[in-house]
């Protein structure tokens, strides 16, 4: 089964080797879906609770995001860094991940399924 929860964070950020506008200092209304698989416990019918998703989420991620300026954590926050960050600390709490969705913005996402699911680099690049 997968059980998902989605979130939301305000955040700034600024990418200083973006050819673009994204150099500059600007912000997100972030929305970050959190998906986990497991089986269905047959006693409760549950198979994660969405109230202890919430807390591990909140307390674990949220906590360290949310209303801050994200190159004082990362130095380079890009979508595909962050949502690579959010892995890690969640992994640490032993939550069952299968996906992670992070928008920047209504229409821009990546999608994260860990490191273990990585391409390859591209040619010239490490």
């Amino acid at each position: 089964m997968i059980v998902r929860r989605d979130f939301d964070f305000e955040a700034s950020h600024q990418l200083p080797n973006h050819p673009g506008r994204c150099r500059r200092l600007h912000g997100h209304s972030y929305r970050l879906r959190v998906a986990c698989r497991a089986a269905v416990d047959p006693r409760t019918g549950i198979a994660i609770d969405f109230a202890d998703l919430k807390h591990v989420v909140r307390t674990h991620v949220l906590e360290a995001l949310d209303h801050t300026h994200l190159n004082d954590l990362l130095p380079l926050p890009s979508a595909e860094n962050i949502v690579a960050w959010i892995w890690a600390r969640l992994a640490a709490q032993g939550l069952p991940l299968w996906e992670l969705v992070l928008w920047e913005s209504p229409g821009c996402s990546v999608a994260y399924h860990g490191p273990d699911a990585e391409p390859p680099a591209a040619p010239g690049r490490p």
